[in-house]
């Protein structure tokens, strides 16, 4: 068994956590374990995916143009 942890809720999620815990009749560790369990072994919805040469080219240069006072100033500083 692990050792104990603080849990710190945003307000309003208190609530409805313990309104949860008696309506379903478990106990909050049991929920933050299942909680967690399934975060955690789901994929996350950010996901990196490789970039074309191309199209990343394309766009810097036209970050590039369109943010050239800003770049000219760095330049001098």
């Amino acid at each position: 068994m692990g050792l104990p942890k603080t849990v710190r809720f945003e307000e309003g999620l208190e609530g409805k956590v313990e309104e949860y815990l008696e309506a379903n009749g478990i106990k909050f560790s049991q929920l933050v374990n299942m909680a967690v369990s399934k975060f955690i072994s789901e994929p996350q919805t950010i996901q990196l995916a490789p970039v074309s040469t191309d199209n990343f080219l394309k766009t810097a240069a036209k970050a590039f143009g369109k943010h050239k006072n800003a770049m000219d100033k760095l330049k001098r500083e």
